[in-house]
């Protein structure tokens, strides 16, 4: 599909046909409007196709209900191909295999895209698409498609978000670990400098939850995670009228200050760079009783507590809803 023949499309997904195109060459509008069941008649076709090469290949096979039944040599025929044939008919179905996942990662991506009216005038460089769809064709887990669906688009909304480094790692996530960094997702904390949850012994590992020692000791493995388990999280020596903030999924957390008030420092667990970049992948319903949890770790004496929903940040400019204050004890 060329440029000239995308009118009627947005902007966001004109873009996303023009990476595609970089990444794996010429592409067809359907790409972008593939739906559950559009999807699931691809895969029976290349899986059809797959079934009568295996019955030259193996001696037959069906595929019924999701399962593959393989057939003995008696109930059907099972010419001998040669070498050269079995090694193409091999790589044929490993090429179906491979656009099929890169199909169902821009699907998912123009999903993500299909309410956005702009994006900017720069593009994802060069080199990043062509990682992006070499890692992107081996992706076959529905789940983990999603997510790689949405670093395409967050790269095409906003370029630099996501470095190939991040894209190494995710590679290389199984499904359970992203599963419990989903979990944990729903304990971090971030300002502009640091992503980090408050230490897990206190708050996480008391909860009804997957996450447990052993699963932090997977993520630090994974690189999402790092292996410090020394540091620290501080609000700095604020004066009276100040206000510190943090981001709790898609909360505001405000820290007002009415008195002076020292130095303020927690232990946390910290989110590497990949970390911190993936957390924009998940989104998590707030959990309100940690919300009280980390106001009581944070609290001074003169000091209130406020939540409110965030909307949008312009700049220097914070858009938010209406302030709900936290009542805590004070401190000892």
């Amino acid at each position: 599909m060329e440029i000239k023949d995308l009118a009627g499309i947005s902007e966001p997904l004109k873009r996303l046909i023009e990476v595609m195109a970089e990444g794996f060459g010429a592409v067809s509008r359907p790409y972008l409007i593939k739906k559950n069941a559009e999807a699931k008649a691809y895969e029976i076709r290349v899986i059809s196709e797959a079934m009568a090469e295996s019955r030259k290949l193996l001696g037959g096979a069906d595929y019924e209900d999701g399962k593959v039944k393989m057939m003995g040599s008696s109930e059907t025929p099972s010419p001998i191909l040669s070498l050269p044939e079995r090694a193409a008919n091999r790589s044929e179905y490993q090429e179906l295999r491979k656009q099929q996942n890169i199909e169902s990662v821009c699907a998912n991506a123009a999903e993500e895209l299909a309410n956005k009216s702009e994006i900017p005038e720069q593009k994802p460089e060069p080199e990043w698409i062509n990682h992006f769809f070499d890692i992107a064709e081996k992706i076959s887990t529905e789940d983990l498609q999603y997510w790689w669906g949405k670093i395409l688009a967050g790269e095409i909304t906003k370029p630099g978000s996501f470095s190939l480094r991040t894209l190494e790692i995710l590679k290389n996530l199984s499904r359970q670990e992203a599963e419990n960094f989903v979990e944990l997702g729903k304990y971090v904390l971030s300002n502009k400098n640091i992503a980090f949850y408050l230490d897990p012994k206190e708050y996480i590992f008391k909860k009804d939850n997957t996450i447990g020692f052993s699963e932090i000791l997977d993520l630090k493995d994974a690189g999402l995670i790092n292996d410090s388990d020394s540091l620290g999280f501080f609000f700095e020596a604020k004066t009276s009228g100040s206000t510190s903030n943090l981001l709790y999924s898609s909360l505001i957390l405000f820290f007002e200050r009415e008195k002076d008030t020292p130095e303020i420092e927690n232990q946390v667990g910290v989110l590497t760079k990949a970390g911190t970049e993936l957390l924009k992948l998940i989104s998590v319903q707030p959990d309100m009783e940690y919300i009280e949890f980390v106001a009581q770790k944070f609290k001074r004496e003169g000091m209130k507590i406020a939540w409110a929903p965030f909307i949008r940040e312009d700049g220097e400019n914070l858009s938010i809803g209406d302030k709900t204050y936290i009542v805590t004890e004070e401190p000892a």
